[in-house]
């Protein structure tokens, strides 16, 4: 066996030869001098401790002048076996006294590697120095062990080595049997069925990691004949992978027809949703075929077998697991010489297409929010239902349903909650509505339901009216209570209408006139509404012009009185279409247009800069100290560009931003409450001043209320308006305005016509009135000649 320098052999063995020099080398020099000083100090210490007692005995007699007693002191310490000689040395004698076992000077035992003290005596407590004491201690004891020392070293080393040579021994041994096996795996060649590993048969060790290579080798033996095989089918997969690829990259299989041999590629498995490697024979591939399909299919196939032509079939297959899904399959029938007859043919998965192109089809026809049929489905349901009636000389009406308020829905807590409740409104018209009839949904919050059975106007009533009530009232949708109200237009057939277009037209006119009636009511076409859809158009295109060219709209101020002293303390602005043709229009008939169209934010916009910079005209002519109340639509307090355009509007006109107050009304605060928190904490950081619009009408938490950053509250004219004769309304004003006070709250009484009116909110404390009995709202170039006239008392 060949030993190379960097075999685990002989690194191995220079290893053991390594540390066991070392070791050697550690026990003769560190080991011997630690010994050696150790010997070394337990005769210091002896000799320290025969130093004492002799010093002390000398001292004693020589301050003691006892001279002549020192020598016989100091012989009998030479009894002991190891002291040879004491040297005293001193003034206070005529020569020094020296005693010793060997007759030889100091120097030369000192030579003679014995070990030698000398130290002085003082004088008790002081400096003064009494003698020299020289002692001489014998080595003899140390040389005997050391000698005794190295002989056991000796004796140490020899039986080391030959444990360290028999140690290596048998490494040697050991590695040698590793080589052997090493070059037999080296030369080892797995594809000859013959070859064989090295065999030790030892039970240590070595023979275990023999052993375990053996079965090794066998294993791996058999691997790689498993690994032929496998190749082997790997190959004739790749074949039928080929072939299918070139007709359409999809699941493959070849049937032989005279040995019924079917033979499927993976796909084909995946598709029919069983396990790679299972047994699937022609009869049970053809039973995944649906029952509806199946006859078509087998006599298409038994065509194809028989003429030897090509086939191209779609079809629905039925899973184990019951799941249907669909296929497609293209493919050719091969006849060669002998009988021999082979299908060869590929088949694609088209479930997602068929279910893509079912869901176009039901994108086509119903609502993607709500599922609810769509314009498109509702119209063909209709031109049925009128040729049914054409034909059987009945009835039937056309519901048209909007929500009230819909918008602010969304303004204030977001779509996703709006299409939530346009969810849920839904389920709740869908349960309570017969199954003959349709409901569609044709955008926003807009529904239209087709009652094809109506006898009569009072039918379509009671149907309208049960509708109105199932919505009516409180909604949990997420986190938010919503209560819901309707507007419902009908429109019967025939009195209202012969076409579908006409009947939805006249039913959503009848919605237009429910609204105008004040909103969760019902109404049914009459010919007097006719011309309304028409003339609310008109009016939308107007009110475009009228906010784009600004100089049609208007602000009108209605004052308010300080309680206390009768002074003008501020006005609110209050928004007036001139209309070139219709004269003055009030807000209740164009606001609800500005904010279906989108113009809430440009009209909101002029109202602010006109009343700023109405307050810069009042500053300039000394009428300064007044406050103007704007009032902000709930589109204009979700607008992210409010805050900037207010502060821009209070630098351009130089007014006191204190000046400023808007006002929100208790319902819009309430909708949203941190968002509400942060636009007034925004808002208020303007410097402008906050007040909360027809306080008391809405349903304010006051946990919530002494959170916001307002200044006022405005009491609703609904409460003041029976103030003197409802003892209800007289407790439900006087708490406001203490619950106000109490949370630093001035208040202002809206409503206020009379003089009775203003004594009893004068005596419950209230700050600031607003009403009639002092003024209606002004026009702007009026404003100033009447703030200069007024007068405090009538």
């Amino acid at each position: 066996m060949n030993i190379s320098f960097t075999s685990l052999t002989f690194k191995t063995l220079g290893l053991l030869f390594v540390s066991s020099s070392v070791f050697i080398l550690f026990i003769l020099f560190i080991a011997k001098d630690s010994f050696s000083e150790g010997y070394i100090y337990l005769v210091k210490e002896e000799v320290a401790s025969i130093e004492r007692k002799l010093h002390d005995e000398i001292s004693t007699n020589l301050q003691n002048r006892s001279f002549d007693k020192l020598e016989v002191i100091v012989k009998p310490y030479l009894k002991h076996k190891k002291i040879l000689l004491i040297k005293i040395d001193s003034t206070l004698i005529d020569k020094p006294i020296l005693v010793y076992k060997k007759e030889k000077s100091i120097q030369k035992l000192q030579d003679d590697t014995h070990f030698a003290s000398t130290k002085d005596i003082y004088k008790q407590g002081t400096l003064n120095k009494l003698a020299t004491v020289t002692l001489i201690y014998s080595n003899d004891s140390y040389q005997i062990y050391m000698q005794n020392f190295y002989r056991y070293f000796i004796g140490g080393v020899f039986v080391f080595g030959l444990a360290s040579v028999f140690l290596g021994f048998l490494l040697y041994n050991s590695l040698k049997k590793l080589r052997l096996l090493a070059s037999s795996l080296e030369k080892f060649n797995p594809y000859d069925a013959d070859a064989n590993i090295v065999s030790i048969d030892t039970n240590d060790e070595i023979g275990t990691i023999s052993k375990s290579a053996g079965i090794m080798v066998k294993k791996l033996k058999s691997y790689i004949q498993s690994t032929k095989e496998l190749n082997e089918t790997i190959k004739q997969k790749e074949a039928h992978l080929k072939e299918a690829q070139r007709i359409a990259k999809v699941g493959s299989w070849e049937y032989n027809v005279v040995e019924k041999e079917l033979t499927l590629s993976d796909e084909v498995y995946r598709i029919l949703g069983v396990k790679f490697g299972t047994v699937i024979t022609w009869d049970s591939f053809l039973a995944y075929i649906s029952k509806k399909d199946s006859k078509r299919i087998l006599d298409i196939l038994e065509e194809a077998i028989k003429n030897g032509s090509k086939f191209n079939i779609r079809y629905a297959l039925t899973l184990q697991n019951q799941n249907e899904i669909f296929v497609q399959t293209k493919g050719k029938v091969r006849k060669k010489q002998g009988g021999h007859i082979r299908i060869t043919a590929v088949t694609m998965d088209i479930t997602n297409d068929i279910k893509n192109k079912q869901t176009i089809e039901r994108l086509a026809y119903y609502d993607s929010l709500t599922g609810l049929a769509n314009r498109t489905l509702l119209q063909d349901r209709m031109q049925k239902a009128l040729q049914f009636a054409k034909r059987q000389k009945t009835s039937l009406a056309i519901m048209f349903l909007d929500l009230d308020h819909f918008k602010l829905i969304n303004d204030t807590l977001g779509h996703s909650v709006g299409d939530e409740l346009l969810i849920h409104i839904a389920k709740i018209l869908q349960i309570h509505l017969r199954e003959s009839d349709t409901l569609s949904r044709l955008g926003g919050d807009e529904f239209i339901i087709l009652l094809p059975s109506v006898n009569s106007h009072e039918d379509a009533r009671i149907i309208a009216q049960k509708v109105q009530n199932t919505l009516q009232g409180k909604h949990d949708i997420g986190k938010h209570q919503l209560y819901i109200t309707s507007s419902i237009g009908m429109a019967l057939y025939p009195q209202h209408g012969m076409s579908a277009d006409e009947l939805i037209r006249n039913a959503d006119t009848a919605m237009y006139e429910a609204k105008n009636s004040g909103r969760n009511s019902y109404s049914i076409y009459s010919k007097t509404m006719g011309n309304f859809v028409d003339k609310q158009l008109n009016l939308e295109q107007d009110l475009t012009q009228a906010v784009k060219n600004k100089e049609q709209i208007e602000v009108y101020y209605q004052v308010k009185v300080n309680a206390k002293d009768e002074f003008i303390s501020g006005a609110e602005a209050l928004a007036r279409w001139i209309h070139p043709t219709k004269g003055v229009i009030m807000p209740d008939d164009f606001i609800h247009i500005a904010e279906s169209t989108g113009l809430m934010v440009e009209l909101g916009n002029i109202v602010i800069e006109k009343s700023i910079s109405k307050l810069q005209e009042l500053n300039i002519l000394g009428l300064s100290g007044l406050k103007i109340a704007i009032n902000l639509s709930a589109r204009q307090f979700q607008d992210p560009s409010l805050i900037s355009f207010v502060a821009t509007m209070i630098e351009r006109y130089e007014v006191d931003p204190a000046q400023v107050e808007f006002e929100i009304t208790e319902t819009l605060s309430m909708v949203n409450i941190n968002n509400t928190l942060r636009i007034l904490n925004e808002l208020k950081q303007t410097g402008v001043s906050i007040a909360i619009d027809d306080f008391g009408t809405g349903h304010s938490s006051l946990s919530y209320l002494k959170k916001f950053p307002i200044n006022s509250l405005k009491i609703d004219r609904t409460f003041v308006f029976d103030i003197i004769d409802d003892a209800d309304d007289k407790a439900i004003v006087h708490a406001i305005i203490s619950m106000a006070h109490s949370l630093g709250f001035t208040t202002v009484a809206e409503g206020v016509e009379t003089k009775e009116h203003v004594d009893l909110l004068k005596e419950m404390g209230c700050d600031e009135l607003q009403g009639y009995y002092f003024s209606k709202p002004i026009a702007e170039k009026e404003l100033i000649s009447f703030m200069q006239n007024f007068a405090p008392t009538k």
